[in-house]
């Protein structure tokens, strides 16, 4: 059963004080949740940083590193960290100081583009993949304290909407950070307003990740701590719980889906000759499309289960593939640009809300790796695939192939992926902040 932690930590409480604590850790997280994505916007995986990578090479491969980069970053190393991160009886202290690597490297690629940019363009390429990777290897390892620490402080029927208001409120705010990266890169140009688009991102995520630190977490008491064992062991899980399997395949199919995502910059550049001011207007449709996903799929997930904001999710990846492939002209690609964030941020919130029901509190951080490890593979090695074959087959095949990926993951979850709450009921939320 899904344990309310914030209600059963180590220190008894009175009922005022246990909702006082669950009010506190709901805004820290959204707080956090929301300025990192605003910080993101600055620096769109999907916009920003495809644009800046183009003005350094024309191999089409290097565009498809970046979300390879980020994914292999995000997904392989908790598996090394989840077992010793699940023995500590507070991870908070350990989320902070990951965190501050992962700001560390972002920030650096401030100085390194105005540095680099007008001196060696290969250079600024090497230097922005290795910073690249150090802050999204920091960010991977960072996940399974992150989320112990958000499964023991907030209880499952709210998860839904800590991740929906703070990604609704990083949409929202993200507009305006769209049009201020906007402005940036039209009026200050590669390499300082690329530079200054690092600068800002860092700076907001640096303030809004302080919140984190001060949460409430409850201690973990010794008889409910795992046995020491090394992290590569714990992929036994994927065996040992079907519906992690499955969501694994699942997984795999959207990833070809997202493997088209990678794409949609450049072939808005390549095939309808868009500007820099078109990009940055795509990244605002893209925060406001990330506003409207996150309030969906967050209210979705919380009223009926995760399992069918992942189906919606699907379609929304569905649409943006198919409207891809058959695109008139560059209005076409802001329909794109929506359907694609709704499947981004459905599967992002929702998968793992859904790994998060799945196990108790204290056993979250080796599922959320198990989990990450599985999907790594495909989510990383996919995106590379596209680049590469993109240079032989063209953009249509690809996105085709991208649509084909979104009906086989519906297939998926609607025939093998179950609602965790059919079979396990969460625990009674403790107060609704």
């Amino acid at each position: 059963m899904i344990e309310n932690r914030a209600s059963q930590g180590a220190e008894p409480g009175t009922g005022d004080q246990i909702t006082r604590d669950l009010r506190w850790n709901f805004c820290a997280g959204v707080i956090d949740a929301g300025g990192w994505g605003v910080g993101m916007a600055m620096v769109s995986a999907t916009t920003i940083l495809p644009l800046f990578v183009q003005q350094l090479t024309d191999q089409k491969f290097a565009i498809g590193l970046i979300q390879a980069t980020m994914l292999f970053g995000w997904l392989v190393p908790g598996i090394l960290v989840s077992g010793w991160l699940e023995r500590l009886p507070r991870v908070k202290h350990s989320v902070m100081w990951i965190a501050a690597l992962e700001r560390v490297a972002l920030f650096a690629l401030a100085p390194l583009t105005l540095w680099l940019g007008s001196q060696s363009r290969t250079g600024l390429l090497w230097a922005f993949f290795l910073c690249w990777f150090v802050m999204n290897a920091a960010m991977g390892a960072n996940m399974p304290g992150y989320f112990k620490l958000i499964a023991k402080t907030i209880p499952s029927s709210l998860r839904g909407r800590l991740y929906g208001i703070g990604g609704a409120a990083s949409g929202l705010i993200g507009i305006a950070g769209a049009a201020l990266a906007g402005w940036l890169l039209g009026s200050w140009g590669f390499p300082r307003g690329f530079a200054a688009c690092f600068l800002a991102a860092s700076l907001i995520q640096t303030v809004t990740v302080i919140p984190l630190g001060l949460m409430r977490e409850p201690v973990q008491r010794a008889t409910d701590a795992p046995d020491p064992r090394p992290g590569w062991h714990s992929l036994r899980l994927i065996w040992e719980d079907r519906r992690l399997f499955w969501l694994g395949v699942a997984i795999a199919l959207i990833s070809l889906n997202q493997m088209a995502g990678a794409f949609y910059t450049a072939f808005a550049l390549d095939r309808f000759r868009a500007t820099p001011t078109d990009v940055a207007w795509f990244t605002a449709v893209v925060s406001g499309s990330k506003m409207l996903a996150f309030l969906l799929v967050g209210w979705m997930g919380d009223r009926w289960g995760n399992r069918l904001a992942m189906q919606v999710a699907t379609v929304g990846g569905l649409i943006a593939a198919g409207a891809a492939a058959v695109a008139p002209g560059l209005d076409w690609l802001y329909l794109v640009f929506a359907f694609n964030e709704l499947a981004v941020q459905g599967w992002s919130v929702c998968s793992m809300n859904y790994v998060l029901e799945l196990c108790p509190p204290e056993r979250s951080g080796t599922y959320t790796a198990v989990f990450n490890a599985l999907s790594g593979p495909f989510r990383v090695l996919l995106p590379l695939a596209g680049g590469a074959a993109l240079n032989w087959m063209g953009y249509t095949p690809l996105f085709l192939a991208a649509a084909a990926g979104a009906v086989l993951c519906l297939a998926v979850l609607l025939a093998r992926l179950p609602e965790p709450r059919q079979t396990t009921p969460p625990a009674a939320p403790a107060a609704v902040p």
